[in-house]
């Protein structure tokens, strides 16, 4: 409390309570908590700081055809630096891969999509009414840059994260297939579904946590969608 320049914490008779609305994000609570039960998660680096952690795995990247995916949190809100680390490793040889939900200018993929080897292009929900009612924004510039990036003949998968009660009924996932289907160059699609982890996540950031009650979906749930997404979409060879 008295190391906080900002008055964000306070004592509330059971423990220290904080008040995010005042809180800078300085770090300097952490520096004096001894018990480690404030930390700071994550730290600034320099792309060449990552570069020194990813050319230590050169030897496994070689052996298993793997390399590095830039993913988040969304990695194109970070630009510049997402375009240093892919040059940095086009020079290195190493394959690249970025985990996208595609929410970015044209602008930007041009700026990337020379050094990326292959897209994971995150997609929710094609209806743009509903896109909007469960993310708060337009799906319209989503799907123009996935359009885009295919006809310019982007290795791209598809993924779909599968949400109970938004995106798992038959209608949505019909929708996504002939969305798949219409593209020219589009390696497969991966259904993904829905977990639990971010709840205790939410809960340390003081969050309210807006699907409490959804449960993953069952096995059985999820070949179901993909029996109806094979008629219709047949991956590139």
């Amino acid at each position: 409390m008295e190391t906080c320049e900002h008055g964000a914490i306070a004592w509330n008779g059971r423990g220290p309570l904080t008040d995010w609305e005042k809180c800078e994000q300085c770090g300097a609570c952490s520096e004096v908590c001894y018990a480690e039960a404030r930390q700071v998660v994550g730290r600034e680096m320099t792309v060449a700081q990552v570069m020194a952690e990813v050319e230590r795995d050169i030897p496994f990247y070689d052996e298993s055809g793997g390399g590095v995916t830039l993913s988040g949190g969304e990695p194109l809100a970070q630009r510049d630096f997402a375009l240093g680390l892919l040059k940095a490793c086009r020079e290195k040889e190493i394959h690249t891969a970025l985990d996208t939900c595609g929410f970015a200018s044209w602008d930007t993929f041009e700026r990337l999509r020379g050094c990326v080897d292959l897209f994971l292009y995150d997609l929710k929900l094609v209806d743009a009414e509903k896109h909007r009612q469960f993310t708060g924004v337009s799906n319209e510039r989503i799907l123009a840059n996935l359009q885009a990036l295919s006809q310019h003949g982007h290795r791209i998968i598809l993924r779909v994260p599968v949400i109970p009660g938004i995106n798992d009924d038959e209608e949505t996932i019909r929708q996504i297939a002939s969305l798949a289907a219409s593209l020219p160059h589009l390696e497969g699609i991966e259904l993904l579904p829905y977990h639990h982890i971010g709840v205790d996540k939410y809960a340390r950031l003081n969050k309210a946590y807006l699907l409490p009650a959804a449960q993953p979906p069952s096995d059985e749930k999820m070949a179901e969608l993909a029996r109806l997404i094979q008629p219709e979409f047949r991956p590139n060879q």
